[in-house]
């Protein structure tokens, strides 16, 4: 079975520009739905609760007749009330207690328990903004030897990330996202 961890979010035009002026909301969308298709099937996804990024996933699960409990999702306490109601479609949900009124932390500790819950296989990374860097950094740090895919074709922190690394140019140029997935995750290529 694979694990992939998902690091993923749509970006807000209030926030800082060089993510949401970037991104390809369309492919951001495409290969969410790639990815849960080529993934779930034989393994899982684990994910912060994004509000843009579970509806998705709750979408596509059902649209492809597969089981939601392969996607685990994390979410902070600090943004109950504020969650997106398509979270009540997964059963694996978990909820880490926040930190103080502290945003920035509270995140932080969301995505240390996220990352650090089970050997992952990969890290795929769509679109998304700040956080990205924080989950890619965390993600190396535990998963050394895990493969990490920046989709540089949908744009924002996804692109930046891909662009300060060294990865397969196919990252920056392939749209072809369900074989993309095939190739690097499940034949290791």
């Amino acid at each position: 079975m694979i694990d992939v961890f998902l690091s993923a979010s749509v970006p807000l035009p209030d926030r800082n520009r060089v993510f949401f002026d970037t991104a390809d909301v369309l492919a951001i969308r495409e290969a969410i739905k790639a990815l849960v298709e080529v993934v779930l099937p034989i393994g899982s996804i684990t994910c912060g609760g994004h509000p843009a990024i579970t509806p998705l996933l709750a979408l596509f699960s059902r649209e492809a007749n597969l089981d939601s409990n392969r996607v685990a999702i994390y979410q902070s306490k600090l943004f109950e009330g504020r969650l997106p109601p398509e979270l009540a479609e997964f059963i694996d949900v978990h909820m880490v207690p926040a930190v103080d009124d502290n945003r920035e932390a509270s995140l932080t500790a969301m995505r240390k328990a996220m990352i650090t819950s089970r050997k992952f296989s990969a890290a795929v990374i769509i679109g998304g903004m700040d956080g990205i860097y924080e989950e890619h950094k965390l993600f190396l740090e535990h998963h050394p030897n895990a493969a990490v895919l920046p989709l540089s074709t949908t744009g924002a922190a996804a692109k930046i990330v891909y662009q300060n690394g060294e990865f397969d140019p196919i990252f920056a140029r392939d749209r072809t996202y369900s074989s993309l997935f095939r190739r690097k995750l499940l034949q290791g290529d």
